[in-house]
């Protein structure tokens, strides 16, 4: 009991420094990112695209679904843009309401997010369960501060996903497919677990996911800016924020090895194509890294895929036997997923790790499962959680640490996954 309430008094301790010292930063930081949300708010607020950039046109500031703009719309509150300049198109005046605005939603947001984790992976008891989810943030804390501090929206992406996950779940698949959506608006990387409901629902999930994106990408966003100019800003999605990565053909058409970039992508980038961010030296051709890339990539979704079928339906279809602790890997095996595969990846996304930190230590904590499962989990976990920790050393940065660890703790995931 003394250990309980001392660890209790030093998480909460430290979540309070925690909060206060990211307002403080907040306050200094002036909103980096969100000034991004709300420049795209202001520019369809005056009919514009949000998807122009007056210092760079092929690569568009503002990367998110039209709906965005409703969504962080409530947040513009004083904030006014001003007169963007080639050197500066990014500019705000009257924004710390906004900025503390988003941080409290961003909170609850944490919160919520860690209670839907509960019901989404039920613990063996409410205290270990919460005890599990602490220290999964504090582990999770280098990048989870990190995202507040920067006004970034990856967790309010992450709360509409586990919200659609908790609904799917109870069976609610139209609302489900509606979060889903609000999820893929906010990041659309996320679409890979497309694939997860697909499986778990033998593929019925496709109806109600077609009615989300009717209504949270065309029906909504149509009533709000008008059919003709809802249908423009979809089409400049496309073509300037997916097209240009999902469709091309060539490692050269979407190269970006800036080191914040700790995507899968950008860590065989920097492994055959090094020299920096503009002066790259082929190893091989653009081509074949491209091919590499992609087979790659289709390898890891194919093994993800399986973790699903083998944890769930494969499970409930022949054993029909207790419910196996192994399918809520599923979740962080996926989750990942859109953390690696996307041909760009700024590392405080990372701040999604205590969802795999928590699935982790509730596998490591049940009885009935493999002692060599839970080592290598806790081992891989323990390799994620130090690469995040010294991440901010350039030369990790250069040699993609963290996609590394990543992989190496999704491939984990999935080998326990198989186990007998």
């Amino acid at each position: 009991m003394k250990r309980s309430a001392t660890f209790n008094i030093f998480f909460w301790t430290a979540v309070s420094i925690a909060v206060i010292a990211t307002g403080i930063s907040l306050s200094m930081r002036g909103g980096r990112d969100l000034k991004v949300g709300l420049y795209g708010v202001d520019q369809v607020l005056h009919g514009k695209s949000p998807y122009d950039n007056i210092s760079d046109a092929n690569r568009p500031l503002f990367r998110y679904a039209p709906g965005m703009t409703i969504i962080q719309y409530p947040f513009m509150l004083k904030s006014k843009i001003v007169e963007p300049s080639p050197t500066e198109p990014l500019d705000f005046k009257g924004m710390l309401p906004s900025v503390f605005a988003w941080y409290l939603a961003e909170l609850i947001a944490v919160a919520l997010s860690g209670l839907m984790l509960l019901r989404l992976i039920p613990p063996r008891t409410k205290e270990e369960g919460m005890r599990n989810l602490k220290i999964s943030l504090l582990l999770a804390f280098p990048f989870l501060l990190y995202e507040l501090s920067n006004s970034q929206n990856k967790l309010v992406a992450l709360f509409f996903l586990l919200t659609a996950l908790l609904l799917f779940k109870e069976k609610r698949s139209f609302f489900s497919a509606v979060y889903f959506c609000l999820a893929l608006t906010v990041y659309s990387p996320l679409l890979v677990f497309i694939l997860y409901f697909m499986i778990k629902s033998r593929g019925r999930y496709i109806f109600s996911f077609i009615a989300g994106v009717f209504i949270v990408f065309f029906l909504v966003p149509s009533a709000v800016f008008g059919i003709g100019f809802n249908n423009f800003l979809l089409k400049e999605w496309f073509d300037r924020a997916i097209k240009p990565f999902s469709a091309a053909g060539s490692y050269a058409a979407y190269l970006d090895l800036r080191v914040s970039n700790q995507s899968l992508p950008g860590a065989i980038g920097r492994l055959l194509a090094p020299g920096g961010t503009t002066n790259f030296h082929y190893i091989i051709s653009p081509e074949s890294i491209h091919l590499v890339i992609r087979v790659l990539s289709v390898a890891i979704v194919l093994l993800s895929c399986f973790v699903v079928w083998k944890t769930t339906v494969w499970k409930s279809a022949v054993w029909r036997g207790p419910k196996d602790s192994r399918a809520g890997l599923a979740y962080p095996v996926f989750l990942m997923l859109a953390l690696l595969l996307p041909q760009y990846c700024i590392y405080y996304t990372w701040a999604w790790t205590f969802v795999f930190y928590f699935a982790a230590l509730d596998y490591a904590g049940r009885a009935d499962l493999p002692p060599a499962g839970k080592r290598l989990l806790l081992t891989a976990s323990a390799i994620l959680f130090i690469s995040t920790c010294l991440v901010f050393i350039p030369a990790l940065k250069v040699i993609s640490v963290i996609s590394w660890s990543t992989l190496f703790l999704w491939a984990a995931m999935v080998k326990v996954s198989y186990e007998k």
